[in-house]
């Protein structure tokens, strides 16, 4: 059916109309990246520290706790996390295909623990089993949904629901860059604390001061850090998930300028040919007259 400047017009209207939307979403977005950015810049350093003392105490030998004990894993759990909204591009088929091959090349049965609506929703119909759901986060921090969170799997794994707890997430890069993390969470890696610390000829032979002893500090500030692990996985993700929106949305708002555009000639073209057409039916007319 051929299109018509009246038809045109109207799809003109509406691709504006969802410029709108597009530009706004583009806008909010921006604001709760910054937000989410912050949290995440304020809560490295002290996850860092956190993790500093952890290998401290492992280099003094102090790593006597469920939390380090390697088991034979016969049942495994998978925490996907995505998002609980869409319009962010590629950032839940990212880890919705990841887990999809995790679960699927998995040598033992593995449980399924959905952060996120999307991720919900895409597994709820397919095989998987999914242990717990969480679908209402909203890409909000919250330390007491967090910790929540993390005494759940904690439990999980102290009760021999799970001999391993793995974590699924997009990790924040850049405003215009995220990517797949798959990373261990229980159990703990003596070698895990250490990254990053300085285990240099000598260090390990320090004599460190510890009150009341090296255990009780183990014992106190392990469900501490895996708590902080946590949030400080969900504040990496809900910054990705920003990132990723904002940035769809930018290339969404840039796509309906370039339709108004196009859309907008083609029906200048249009009504230029009608003119044109009716001027010749006059002239035609008026040679006719003279005839």
């Amino acid at each position: 059916m051929a299109e018509t400047v009246k038809t045109l017009r109207r799809r003109v209207r509406s691709v504006h109309n969802t410029k709108q939307v597009t530009h706004a979403m583009e806008m909010i977005s921006s604001v709760k990246l910054r937000r989410a950015q912050a949290q995440l810049t304020a809560g490295r350093p002290y996850s860092a520290k956190l993790q500093s003392v952890l290998g401290h105490l492992a280099l003094a030998g102090a790593i006597d706790h469920p939390f380090f004990k390697k088991r034979e894993v016969r049942k495994s759990v998978l925490v996907a996390i995505a998002a609980d909204r869409g319009l962010a591009g590629s950032f839940n088929t990212l880890v919705e295909k990841r887990a999809d091959i995790e679960l699927d090349e998995s040598p033992h049965p593995t449980g399924l623990i959905c952060v996120g609506k999307k991720c919900f929703e895409y597994f709820k119909y397919k095989k998987w089993p999914i242990t717990h759901s969480i679908t209402d986060f909203n890409g909000i921090l919250s330390v007491k949904r967090t910790s929540e969170l993390a005494d759940r799997l904690m439990e999980m794994f102290l009760s021999g629901q799970a001999d391993e707890i793995r974590l699924l997430y997009n990790s924040f890069v850049s405003p215009m860059v995220y990517r797949p993390v798959l990373r261990l969470l229980l159990p703990l890696e003596a070698e895990t604390l250490l990254v990053g610390q300085d285990t240099a000829a000598g260090s390990a032979n320090i004599e460190y001061i510890l009150e009341p002893n090296p255990q009780r500090l183990m014992e106190g500030l392990l469900p501490l850090y895996v708590r902080n692990n946590i949030f400080i996985t969900l504040a990496d993700t809900f910054t990705a998930e920003h990132s990723a929106r904002m940035t769809a949305m930018t290339a969404a708002t840039k796509n309906c300028n370039d339709l108004i555009d196009s859309l907008t000639l083609k029906m200048n073209n249009l009504r230029q040919q009608a003119i044109t057409k009716e001027i010749l039916e006059v002239v035609s007319g008026a040679e006719a007259l003279k005839g």
